[in-house]
């Protein structure tokens, strides 16, 4: 749990504490093998199975345990489940299920076929299919052979009400359906730091670039050029690995690529100056094609629909339910451990947690993170779930809170129900990484700066600028006649 708890903490300061010390309850032991659904196992009635590495379970347990409405036709063996949500279908022994969810019918194949056991007089189904189904998050906890379910909409059902100030800096009145011209530049410096055993040099360079084009929706056609010094790093090597490494960095000196991206299918094509330099075969009229959303469906994110989302009525929830989404692994606190951290940010940089002041038609709301507040939000967080004293490990909280720090500023400001402008700035360290943030703006300017810096190991400094306004033309998506279109290699 210790170990746990120091990695989670380079990220979340020092909320893991309440997560490390949350007790989980257990169920009856079936085969070894537990079910647990939003932190409680299921208590299964027959054993699980595992077939073709699935787990495999009775339905009925399964899903009027998770809360559905469950009715079987014995003349057709057909199993309807119900929820708010939606309804499924399927044939006992049979590997297809029918969904219907909003009116909208589809049809999807078990990745194992449901089995009926008949000294048993059960029906099986795989648990993972059946719960994503459903529209729950999955893991597996192999150490304690538990398949971990949990429902992301019941657990973040609050988070619009619960933070709906710090939602303001992702809303937008911008009216998306339309086009929009988009312009900006970027500057960055970055160094890494060879250790003193290390073959491998330090790397520092710095980067400028220039970015415009236009959006519609997740439709876009963008430019990007970039320019990359070396001279800091070049001046360091001997006379020999200057000759050697000045041709091959040459390369990335003036770069330039271009985007056009469909957002329904997720169709992307790129061309760049840095294809050729990199490969003298590719000539300057190759695109490279590639389908973004399935490039990404295959790390477990369901990008078109996060896409999706930023266009729409943004709502917190949908976009904390889809951040669950795909979950390969997970253990039997993994439930109470994000609940205890949603109540700690709850009680953090939640609603409560800001001051307002009203003058006329602008509301400003102010909230100043430090120490105190993070020591505050968790002694709140440990009361309200109702951790002792005798629980924490308060000499291993003391270390921690010695090495860390935290001063930030966040402004929110709206007229007349919308944003008007933002304000956020703030220095934070944990242990050897330190780094800072500046940011202002509006619901089409953006303006920031960032550091972050591990002692002995990197520094990065950015900055940022962007500039959104509505245009009359649509992004352009074709490609030139001459195009050349090449499949984009996936290693």
């Amino acid at each position: 749990m210790k170990k746990r708890m120091r990695n989670l903490l380079s990220v979340v300061l020092v909320v893991t504490l309440i997560l490390s010390v949350t007790l989980t309850a257990f169920g009856a032991d079936t085969n070894g093998i537990r079910v647990q659904y939003n932190g409680s196992d299921i208590a299964l009635t027959e054993a699980a199975k595992i077939v073709e590495g699935r787990v495999m379970v009775p339905f009925r347990t399964l899903l009027e345990s998770m809360g559905a409405e469950v009715t079987y036709d014995t003349k057709t063996k057909t199993i309807m489940v119900k929820t708010d949500e939606k309804e499924i279908s399927f044939v006992a022994g049979g590997a297809d299920v029918t969904v219907m969810k909003e009116g909208v019918t589809s049809v999807k194949k078990m990745d194992v076929a449901s089995f009926i056991d008949k000294k048993l007089s059960r029906t099986y189904v795989p648990v993972r299919f059946i719960a994503e189904t459903m529209g729950y998050s999955v893991g597996w906890d192999k150490g304690n052979k538990t398949v971990v379910i949990i429902d992301p909409n019941t657990l973040f059902s609050n988070a619009d009400t619960d933070f709906s100030i710090i939602s303001k800096l992702m809303k937008s009145d911008l009216d998306l359906e339309k086009p929009y011209a988009t312009t900006g530049r970027f500057d960055m410096d970055i160094a890494t730091f060879a250790s003193p055993d290390s073959i491998i040099p330090g790397i520092e360079f710095s980067m400028t670039g220039q970015m415009s084009g236009i959006q519609q929706k997740s439709n876009a056609d963008m430019v990007i050029n970039m320019a990359f010094q070396f001279d800091k790093m070049l001046s360091k090597l001997t006379v020999e690995e200057k000759a050697m490494m000045e041709p091959m960095l040459g390369m990335f000196k003036d770069t330039s690529m271009k985007i056009k991206m469909d957002g329904e299918t997720g169709i992307t094509y790129m061309n760049s100056s840095l294809f050729s330099a990199l490969d003298p075969t590719v000539g300057s009229n190759t695109w490279y094609k590639m389908n973004m959303y399935d490039t990404y469906e295959d790390m477990g994110i369901d990008l078109k629909s996060i896409t999706n989302m930023s266009y729409s009525d943004f709502k917190l929830s949908e976009i904390l339910a889809a951040s669950l989404a795909g979950m390969e692994y997970a253990d039997i606190s993994t439930y109470q451990d994000i609940q205890s951290t949603y109540l700690f940010l709850k009680n953090l940089i939640g609603d409560e947690a800001f001051t307002k002041k009203t003058a006329g038609s602008y509301v400003t709301y102010n909230l100043n993170l430090n120490q105190t507040s993070v020591l505050a939000a968790l002694a709140k967080t440990a009361l309200s779930e109702g951790i002792s004293k005798d629980s924490l490990d308060l000499t291993e909280l003391g270390d921690m809170l010695n090495s860390s720090n935290l001063e930030a500023k966040i402004m929110i400001q709206e007229k007349a129900g919308s944003l008007y402008k933002y304000e956020l700035e703030g220095d934070c360290t944990f242990e050897e990484i330190a780094c800072s943030f500046d940011m202002t703006g509006d619901q089409k300017n953006t303006e920031g700066q960032f550091t972050i810096e591990q002692k002995d190991v990197m520094k990065m400094m950015v900055e940022v600028e962007s500039n959104v306004s509505e245009t009359s033309t649509p992004p352009d998506l074709s490609l030139p006649a001459d195009a050349v279109i090449k499949e984009y290699p996936i290693y």
